[in-house]
């Protein structure tokens, strides 16, 4: 009966010569990804030595987008390929960004030297409640996220045949309201209230909010809008792209948006209209043709803005109230004003699979009742500005 063959990734008896005084050889047959066994040989100037530099050498041999997924793979060598993987495929780099941050300060310490066998539910099940109790039930989703991919990336190589994250329990969240909206009928005191404070003028978020308001936009979609993006004749609005960190990049405008629907062109209440001429009258350049640029005429940091407001709103008396509440305001007021489930989804960029997409004159027209709403319910008269 032949010997079977050492499976994928493996090698050999390591051999052990010395070839010349004080140079040891140590040297083993490995199976390579493709199947195909290579020697591979490594030297020292003893035997203990050789056997070490080969052993090491064993360990790297190949790179982990070239790595041979077996059962016996380290969750922290899996880890790696599938960052690796996602990275490759154009996977938006905050999310990749993410991902990373999940793997390298949790998963790795706690259970990155359990190989893919070693994974079961239940051991993963223990981890997942200990991030869960440590680090909060949305650190505990992310890595069970992170998790997922990279064992299902273990079932496509044949590593395993079941993905043993799919027994996890549920990971129950503290109930919580989310971002609040404002109540309708205190928004026009609201935008009054902010036009005439001049700290909020000075760091120049008026217009910023006023546009969010109009407009139920995400904070990082407005600070990366681009005046082209903008048709005052036809009174509309492209919107989609936002403003993104990456660790190590910085900011950058990200194009993609976050739902298939998030790239819409809207149309915008007169009021807002208005400002936006004016605003754009009177901003100096900036080299990215920013509306809402930093003092630096640079791109403008959302985590960075939203510090600046919760230092000043419960000062002028919005306590907890967020950039995000915006958007629930605006859809509260469309939801008032009888416009349909879908005609809000349009106007905020939200996906609505149960129902069929509109043709996009469709969606335009509503998204011109959105905004004749909008204009009803929250217009201030022009002698409310501030100057």
């Amino acid at each position: 009966m032949s010997r079977p063959r050492n499976p994928v990734g493996s090698h050999g008896v390591l051999n052990v010569q010395e070839v010349s005084p004080d140079k040891w050889r140590a040297r083993t047959l490995y199976r390579f990804q493709d199947g195909k066994r290579r020697q591979v040989e490594r030297f020292g100037s003893t035997s203990s030595k050789a056997q070490h530099s080969l052993r090491v050498a064993l360990t790297t041999i190949e790179t982990p987008s070239q790595l041979a997924i077996t059962k016996r793979t380290k969750l922290s060598d899996l880890a790696d390929a599938y960052l690796l993987l996602k990275a490759e495929i154009g996977r938006a780099p905050r999310t990749i960004s993410t991902y990373r941050h999940n793997a390298e300060t949790i998963i790795k310490p706690l259970v990155g030297q359990l190989t893919v066998g070693e994974a079961t539910t239940m051991r993963l099940q223990r981890f997942i409640t200990h991030v869960s109790v440590k680090h909060g039930p949305g650190a505990a989703k992310g890595c069970r996220s992170v998790l997922s991919g990279m064992l299902a990336l273990a079932i496509r190589n044949d590593a395993i045949t079941t993905n043993p994250v799919v027994g996890i329990a549920g990971i129950e969240r503290k109930a919580s309201r989310g971002a609040s909206a404002l109540p309708l009928e205190g928004v026009v005191q609201f935008l009054v209230t902010v036009r005439a404070d001049p700290e909020m003028v000075r760091l120049d978020i008026v217009e910023l909010w006023e546009f969010m308001a109009w407009s139920g936009c995400r904070i990082g979609e407005a600070l990366a809008l681009q005046w082209p993006a903008l048709d005052f004749d036809a009174a509309t609005v492209t919107l989609g792209s936002s403003v993104s960190r990456t660790p190590g990049e910085g900011l950058s405008i990200r194009a993609a948006g976050k739902t298939e629907t998030s790239e819409r062109t809207i149309a915008l209440p007169s009021e807002s209209v208005t400002m936006l001429r004016a605003r754009y009258s009177a901003q100096p350049q900036n080299l990215l043709d920013l509306v809402f640029p930093s003092m630096l005429g640079k791109l403008r940091d959302t985590s960075n803005t939203e510090s600046d407001w919760r230092v000043n709103r419960d000062r002028l008396g919005y306590p907890g109230f967020t950039s995000h509440g915006f958007r629930k305001t605006v859809a509260t007021a469309l939801d008032r004003a009888g416009l349909s489930a879908r005609d809000i989804a349009d106007y905020l960029g939200h996906k609505h699979p149960s129902m069929t997409m509109d043709t996009y004159m469709a969606r335009n027209t509503q998204s011109v009742r959105a905004a004749g709403a909008l204009s009803a319910m929250f217009g201030v008269s022009s002698g409310s500005r501030t100057d």
